[in-house]
């Protein structure tokens, strides 16, 4: 992956926001009058459950009980613009206040610089004592160990979608491709603390993301193990 200075970077990055599916039992509330919508949801079901402010847009996230189901409403103008379920996790579903996200459609630009280890084979060489010749005769081997390294990833997240762009040897030998480089982020979660999920770089190899926005730490944990700061917009 090239590498450019941070700021050329970020000003470049975009990610391609993906489309929720729209849950059949609301899907006739598209383009409602919120006033009305809200009415509706509480008939159906639902709990309101927060409200966040992105541009234009009002996300609200309700979270029906008895189907075990969240849901974000977007609503610009008035009315409900699209309905589309998202993670449990943003209707903080069987977690705590603390660790409910608060603007879980915000748009995110990472560039992570740091270091990290994996697996790597090892030539040995030295001598050893032949009884037969009765003396001492070269000898080498391979053993498995573990190599150190520096290099950078690069992490997108918007309206609720995120990647992941790891580059040198963040990237195993055998591979799925990703998209251009970029892996799709599973298992989201943004907080207004941390930033976790994961992705596949294939069958057997699923790395781990957590960041810490605190302290802007990413730890990135798999057969491959890597650390980093992170500058974030």
């Amino acid at each position: 992956m090239r590498f450019l200075p941070v700021i050329a970077v970020l000003l470049a990055a975009s990610a391609t926001p993906a489309i929720a599916q729209t849950p059949p039992d609301v899907a006739d509330l598209v383009g409602a009058r919120a006033a009305g919508g809200e009415t509706q949801l509480e008939a159906r079901g639902y709990r309101f459950v927060t409200t966040n402010v992105v541009r234009d847009t009002k996300w609200s996230f309700w979270w029906s009980e008895r189907q075990r189901q969240c849901i974000s409403v977007a609503t610009a103008e008035g009315r409900y613009n699209a309905i589309g379920t998202v993670p449990a996790a943003n209707c903080n579903a069987g977690g705590s206040a603390t660790s409910r996200p608060t603007q879980p459609f915000e748009r995110i630009s990472l560039v992570c610089i740091g270091t990290g280890s994996g697996p790597a084979a090892q030539s040995t060489s030295g001598y050893r004592y032949n009884r037969k010749s009765r003396k001492f005769e070269p000898e080498f081997g391979t053993t498995m160990g573990r190599e150190a390294f520096s290099s950078d990833l690069e992490i997108e997240i918007a309206d609720g979608v995120g990647r992941v762009h790891p580059s040198g040897k963040l990237v195993s030998p055998i591979h799925s491709g990703g998209n251009d480089g970029w892996w799709p982020i599973a298992d989201l979660l943004v907080t207004p603390d941390r930033i976790t999920g994961s992705y596949r770089m294939n069958g057997l190899n699923k790395p781990r993301i957590d960041y810490d926005r605190r302290t802007r730490i990413v730890r990135v944990r798999a057969a491959t193990e890597f650390t980093g700061r992170c500058e974030e917009q």
